[in-house]
């Protein structure tokens, strides 16, 4: 979990720095970092409820709340399975819509 978050930090970063100072590739990191945090999220969180074992359906830790949220990001638009397709096609060239 450690290890994937450290990542989607640091793909955070380059994205925002791609921001500040655009770049041809600028917005392949908008769409890539939004679906890449959703993913990450879905699989940190499904890891914090293993490891919590039934814990982690308790109110006080919070841990439910996160694994319920990380969920939102699959079904409200634009979800990670639109932003990927969106990343690929700006990534080959083909038209976007």
């Amino acid at each position: 979990m450690s290890i994937a978050l450290a990542a989607q930090r640091s793909y955070l970063a380059q994205a925002a720095a791609r921001v500040a100072t655009p770049a041809d590739d600028t917005a392949l990191f908008v769409p890539g970092v939004k679906a890449s945090a959703n993913d990450v999220a879905l699989t940190i969180t499904e890891s914090a409820m293993r490891v919590c074992g039934g814990a982690a359906f308790s109110k006080h830790l919070l841990i439910e709340r996160a694994f319920r949220d990380a969920r939102a990001g699959s079904v409200m638009a634009p979800t990670a399975d639109v932003l990927y397709d969106f990343y690929g096609k700006a990534l080959t060239g083909l038209p976007l819509f």
